[in-house]
């Protein structure tokens, strides 16, 4: 039976987004951070299907979701409150980590797994400032997993910042005030600096660790060996995805984002960084040429950031048997950063926009990729150095995102 089969439905037939709309439903989509937190959910625990539920002793409701499944649930359906996972968090009031529900006693009778094929789940209660329980943060997958209970300690600080926010939008709400008072903002920045920072960064490090010793090791075969890489890769991209959260929060309190200057040879690097991505995507066709003096001044890191988003960006849309290329050229008093790939133009309607956060050139399975931030840190970069980035996209030419870089600030 699938979900759409299973829901409750109202006197006027299936409950949807336009005639189940709740004020809870409302004041989850009002708060910007959650869709965030749902994508570093996935990202941290690799289910494929988050949820942020209104959840009382009579009836589930979906707020917000993330669904990368096709489980079929959206903002404003219900379920039967007996038949999900969340009443068991609900009435314990404590969080809950299933691995393979029906292979656990406790859960091999009921109805998540029989009804909706829900092998392995984890969640947090959550609650508003004032201690009152307001529903369940979830994920959840068909498959088993492995999931370990450390993840339960993210996910608690996760959901600690969704209650907290939505505290402050009912109290928003209440006295028609628009914005949060600078305070509340600057406390809301923190907590998510330090969950993104600290209780995420971690975890990742200890098992990129793990995972590098690992693959040092004779004794693996080629089969375990290949697991591994994609435990590494995986890790990787989950930093990326943090580092470029954390650039995304500064910028938003209207900080440009700290450089270091060193001299440095621009070619060289540009060089570096396409090894290093070739090296994970092996089967890609990445092509490098340099022209005239490399030499200058730049955060060597910064700039490896921005070569590692605009690669991951051509990769993402461009077709998987055609070049992409890269380039560093002198120009003047600059150098000129260059990517090109042969993929579909961006639309022109899309393009005045592009570089803000959120932001892609196709929604073409874009749920499935990124929270949509690499070309706005990409920008935010070229700012910090004094410089620019500036796309052309046609049919004829594929698209080329160029970064112009001044020698020194």
């Amino acid at each position: 039976m699938s979900v759409d089969e299973d829901k409750t439905q109202s006197a006027s037939g299936p409950t949807s987004l336009e005639s189940g709309v709740t004020p809870d439903v409302q004041a989850i989509a009002r708060i910007d951070a959650v869709k965030t937190v749902l994508r570093v959910l996935l990202q941290t625990t690799g289910l494929r299907l988050a949820v942020v539920a209104r959840v009382t002793s009579r009836e589930w409701r979906c707020c917000a979701v993330l669904d990368e499944m096709s489980f079929g649930l959206n903002p404003g359906d219900t379920l039967a409150i007996a038949t999900t996972f969340c009443n068991t968090v609900r009435t314990s009031a404590t969080p809950l980590l299933v691995n393979h529900a029906s292979q656990e006693p406790r859960f091999a009778d009921h109805p998540a797994p029989r009804l909706y094929g829900v092998e392995s789940y984890i969640a947090v209660p959550l609650y508003r400032r004032d201690g009152a329980f307001f529903g369940v943060m979830c994920a959840l997958d068909s498959n088993p997993a492995a999931l370990s209970q450390d993840k339960l300690e993210v996910f608690r600080h996760l959901g600690d910042l969704i209650g907290h926010q939505l505290e402050n939008q009912d109290r928003l709400d209440r006295s028609e005030a628009q914005l949060f008072s600078e305070k509340e903002a600057a406390l809301l920045r923190e907590q998510l600096l330090g969950i993104v920072s600290h209780d995420l960064r971690n975890p990742l490090n200890a098992i990129l660790m793990s995972a590098a010793t690992l693959v040092r090791r004779t004794d693996m075969d080629e089969r375990a060996r290949r697991a591994v890489r994609r435990i590494i890769d995986s890790a990787d991209r989950a930093q990326r995805l943090i580092r470029d959260l954390l650039d995304f929060t500064q910028a938003r309190m209207g900080q440009v984002l700290p450089v270091d200057r060193r001299p440095l040879d621009l070619h060289e690097l540009t060089q570096q960084v396409v090894e290093e991505v070739q090296a994970v995507a092996p089967e890609r066709v990445l092509e490098v040429r340099t022209k005239g003096d490399g030499q200058g001044a730049w955060d060597a890191d910064r700039i490896a950031q921005v070569l590692h988003n605009l690669l991951a960006n051509a990769m993402q849309y461009s077709p998987p048997g055609t070049r992409i290329q890269v380039s560093s050229e002198a120009n003047d008093g600059a150098l000129v950063l260059r990517v090109r790939n042969d993929g579909p133009p961006i639309p022109w309607e899309v393009l005045p926009t592009l570089f803000e956060p959120m932001k892609r050139g196709t929604t073409d399975g874009a749920e499935r990729r990124s929270v949509g931030l690499g070309l706005f840190i990409v920008d935010q970069i070229a700012r910090a150095h004094g410089g620019s980035v500036e796309v052309a996209s046609t049919q004829a030419e594929g698209t080329t995102f160029s970064v112009h870089l001044p020698r020194r600030g």
